[in-house]
């Protein structure tokens, strides 16, 4: 039997849904019909495309081009603002600054991928955030969203979730290069230089992908003129249980006149474009204090592997250590999430010189601090806790070595539905693997292995030659001294809980790759430390220090 080609499976599919009339599906697109008549019209049509590196490398956004040629009467403007590294999550705070001071018309979120290492919860308040934000304007764009393909697959749910209850278009490119590979007996290589990035050939195929989804709405909307609502008020309740982040933005650093720092330019390398120069400082306990407002507060800041480090901390909470010498770039990071609608005091640190560590040491670069949840924040002040800044920069972690651990295992990721997850989330192996406190929870079970690795890494993946998704646990016993309160620091691949003594103090989940800090109280003597940690489709490690207060 001749196979049915799969651009013309989808067109079946979408053609089904506009042709049937009184259903919440035929409503699906109905934002993009209204652009693409008034572009057929002759009025301008603004087109952007935002994500991550896959839209980055995208050219046009895929169909910037193809809309030019299914418009010649209208001006059709393209703007590509494709962030390499990002997900939904600093997408937020860049809306205003790189989709709506654009005037767009049409907009294609590209977040699928990247937001793979986000929860659920967060996914979706994110995702609805810019959804809801962007249909808010006085002129609300029409948007699509692109669900990016993965050799692993992706979470898509996240996302579908919020187009459907919006009904905006969705384009799966997952279920499109499964089918064109199956079709053509071709491998992954086809069409992708890595897990996750299209080839040239690939960017082809979702330029194609996406036209044949658009199309039936030019023709469409050539047809008729239909009437599109644009009030916000005819958008439904949120799906996220927690307040959507309406109003967050970016706050350049440069130009912050601080004793300590410098505001300049930034480098000619391809990563400056995202950056209105920098905030920057080198000399071991440097500070900077800015008072804000809000509800979420975060950093974009760059990085260089000749640069250094800093803690950072809102209102004097439990701070977060940034090296951001591990790779040439930038990154970004929410350090408070969910505060009271407030004034709070943002403190970034750098470390006191470190002779053992100089790591720690060398120049740091901020470029924006991220702000959300500031329209209905009060100028009540916060009180602020211990963690100053005179405290933060003498914090002196001492690494737990790789050889003072003991390790047990791997074990399999057990199968859930019948099917094996590709990942070893942590509700998985809570579910199914034994912990400190359950009843049949005995150490004395596993035959526990020592590791003789010099450094400080535990790296399960390299003990056992293992790459499948699998659990495994490690054990250790460090020194309290006169006991006292102690900050934790652990930086895992991918998901892990933590014991100290018996007690659960951390159950981790979300991304990888940085410190998660801890405030703990240690007790005289022997403390014992317990991990359960499970894999991820990159890593399966850990590296844990302590700092006494």
């Amino acid at each position: 039997m001749k196979r049915t080609p799969f651009l013309l499976l989808a067109l079946i599919t979408l053609v089904g849904r506009l042709a049937s009339p009184r259903t919440e599906a035929a409503e699906t697109g109905a934002d993009v019909v209204g652009v693409f008549s008034r572009a057929a019209r002759g009025e301008p049509l603004r087109y952007v495309a935002i994500g991550g590196s896959i839209t980055q490398a995208s050219g046009p956004g895929w169909v910037g081009d193809w809309l030019r040629e299914q418009f010649p009467e209208s001006e059709v403007t393209v703007v590509n603002s494709g962030m390499s590294g990002t997900g939904s999550s600093l997408g937020i705070f860049r809306a205003e600054r790189d989709i709506i001071s654009h005037e767009p018309d049409l907009v294609a979120i590209e977040y699928c991928v990247n937001d793979g290492g986000l929860t659920d919860e967060q996914t979706i308040r994110y995702m609805e955030t810019l959804v809801v934000r962007l249909k808010s304007l006085p002129h609300p764009p029409a948007i699509i969203i692109v669900e990016a393909a993965a050799r692993t697959g992706v979470n898509l749910e996240r996302h579908r979730r919020v187009a459907r209850h919006y009904n905006l278009i969705e384009v799966d490119m997952q279920a499109a290069v499964n089918a064109r590979l199956a079709e053509r007996g071709e491998n992954w290589n086809a069409l992708f230089a890595d897990d996750v990035h299209p080839n040239r050939a690939g960017h082809a195929f979702y330029a194609e992908t996406m036209r044949a989804m658009l199309r039936p709405f030019v023709e469409r909307a050539r047809a008729d003129t239909p009437t599109i609502a644009t009030a916000s008020a005819s958008l439904p309740a949120p799906l996220s249980s927690k307040p959507l982040l309406l109003d967050a933005r970016m706050a350049p650093l440069h130009g912050h006149v601080t004793p300590g720092w410098k505001t300049q330019p930034l480098p000619p390398v391809w990563w400056s474009r995202f950056f209105q120069g920098a905030l920057t400082a080198e000399e071991p306990g440097t500070t900077l204090r800015i008072p804000v407002r809000g509800t979420t507060i975060g950093l974009l800041h760059t990085m260089g592997k000749d640069q250094g480090s800093f803690f950072v901390n809102v209102d004097g909470e439990t701070p977060r250590h940034i090296f951001v010498n591990t790779r040439d770039g930038f990154s970004s990071a929410n350090v408070g999430v969910d505060l009271p609608a407030r004034e709070h005091v943002l403190t970034v640190v750098l470390p006191a010189k470190s002779e053992a560590d100089p790591r720690r040491n060398g120049p740091v670069t901020l470029g924006y601090v991220l702000l959300a949840g500031e329209t209905h924040a009060t100028r009540e002040p916060s009180s602020q806790g211990k963690f100053t800044a005179g405290v933060m920069r003498d914090l002196n972690f001492v690494a737990v070595p790789a050889n003072a651990w003991s390790w047990a295992g791997p074990f399999a990721t057990p199968a859930l539905d019948g099917r094996a997850p590709s990942d070893a989330r942590v509700d998985t192996f809570s579910k199914f693997m034994p912990e400190p406190g359950d009843a049949n929870f005995d150490l004395g079970r596993f035959a526990w292995k020592p590791i003789a690795a010099p450094d400080d890494l535990v790296d399960f993946r390299a003990l056992t030659g293992n790459e499948a998704p699998a659990f495994a646990y490690a054990r250790a016993q460090i020194d309290g001294g006169t006991g006292g309160e102690a900050l934790v620091s652990i930086t895992v691949d991918y998901y892990c809980q933590l014991w100290l003594n018996g007690e659960r103090i951390l159950v981790f989940d979300g991304p990888h790759s940085r410190p998660h800090f801890l405030s703990v109280q240690l007790k005289p003597g022997v403390n014992h430390l317990f991990i359960k940690a499970g894999a991820g489709s990159a890593g399966h490690s850990f590296q844990l220090s302590v700092a006494r207060l």
